[in-house]
């Protein structure tokens, strides 16, 4: 069931636990660069919420100028992949990526099931196995950049949109957002323990093509960013019409 995409993520056996995070010390943590696999490869720590022999069609690891980075190609399809690493999200509340998308879901719109397709999307996945909490951040083809609103999907999940539309297509684009501080405005309670991050690159609903690239995923410490950094701003909601 649709609804339920997020739920298997956390029900899968943990690679790193708490205390590993932790141990990493200092400022910042890697939590994933796709430098350890080969290109043309499906990411072997990663694992797939649905059509586990479709998921290496839309997911490989490609080589760019020496860079290993996760290459997403959806045509006509939605398939999650999710990695579990545990941490406190008040001790490393700032997670980091980069993502260039190439080409968008036509008509996606993350408001409505029916249109509910994203060129890239990354989730924090929080608190429980049963029924865990989620932020989604989503690279969207229609919604204005900052808006927070309901997943159509899933009730116990929430979305950000941080891009939007062809501005800035082709391009690698950095992105760093304090999952704590979103966890808290947006459920309006303190968050549990992380319990691991997901991507997906959808096109089933709007039956087109997406394209996107992620790579460069690190938590970090507010110390470790530089004095100018600044973090995506919020508007006010959009609600599902």
């Amino acid at each position: 069931m649709k609804s339920l995409v997020l739920l298997a993520l956390v029900s899968m056996v943990r690679v790193v636990c708490p205390a590993r995070v932790a141990a990493a010390g200092g400022q910042v943590v890697p939590l994933e660069s796709f430098e350890e696999y080969p290109a043309l490869t499906f990411p072997a720590q990663w694992k797939v919420r649905g059509d586990k022999d479709r998921a290496p069609l839309i997911y490989q690891v490609r080589d760019e100028h020496g860079n290993h980075f996760l290459h997403a190609y959806a045509d006509g399809l939605a398939i999650q992949i999710g990695l579990i690493r545990d941490f406190q999200p008040r001790e490393f509340p700032l997670l980091s990526w980069r993502w260039r998308v190439t080409q968008l879901p036509p008509g996606g719109d993350e408001r409505r099931k029916e249109t509910h397709d994203s060129a890239a999307g990354v989730y924090v996945i929080f608190d429980n196995k049963l029924r865990p909490r989620v932020l989604k951040y989503v690279w969207s083809s229609t919604l204005p950049v900052g808006s927070r609103l309901q997943n159509p999907l899933y009730w116990r999940a929430k979305m950000i949109v941080l891009r939007s539309g062809p501005a800035d297509l082709g391009k690698w684009c950095q992105e760093t957002v304090n999952v704590y501080q979103d966890y808290r405005d947006l459920f309006g309670a303190e968050p549990g323990a992380v319990q691991g991050i997901g991507l997906m690159t959808s096109s089933s609903a709007t039956k087109s093509v997406a394209v996107a690239d992620y790579d460069d995923f690190l938590l970090l410490r507010p110390e470790a960013l530089p004095a100018t950094t600044v973090l995506r701003p919020s508007v006010q909601p959009l609600s599902i019409r």
